[in-house]
């Protein structure tokens, strides 16, 4: 499985407003584009979607920007992922039946589905940011 640039830059812009994270700043398209290498419109897409799913919000005004909707230990590298890569399905028939009588892989994607979740959902913002 290969994640998508959509993917690798929400993760990015996410831990940008992790790290910058106090319950008030606000960070511009300008100043984490800058940061992650990605062009600002290509960013506002990005934001867009993890602003639908309750993951940012968006200030408007001179000091208008974007911030985490909650603290960075709340928000899991699972719930950016999923928002971005179409709730992370490794092929089309997780949750549903692919259509064929007796599917052998069937069980092994669900289960691969499951174990990336659940690791995915173990990892918090914060704790990515411990990493480095």
């Amino acid at each position: 499985m290969k994640m998508s640039t959509k993917a690798r830059y929400g993760l990015y812009a996410a831990t940008e407003l992790a790290k910058a994270y106090d319950g008030e700043k606000t960070l511009s398209v300008a100043d984490i584009s800058a940061s992650i290498g990605v062009t600002e419109k290509y960013l506002e897409q990005i934001l867009s979607l993890l602003k639908c799913e309750g993951i940012v919000s968006a200030q408007r005004g001179a000091y208008g920007g974007y911030i985490l909707t909650d603290k960075p230990e709340n928000i899991s590298v699972g719930r950016v992922l999923r928002c971005l890569e179409n709730d992370l399905k490794i092929v089309d028939c997780i949750g549903a039946t692919c259509g064929r009588k007796k599917c052998a892989p069937h069980a092994l994607w669900n289960k691969l589905y499951k174990n990336i979740n659940e690791f995915l959902d173990s990892i918090t913002l914060k704790e990515l940011l411990e990493e480095i």
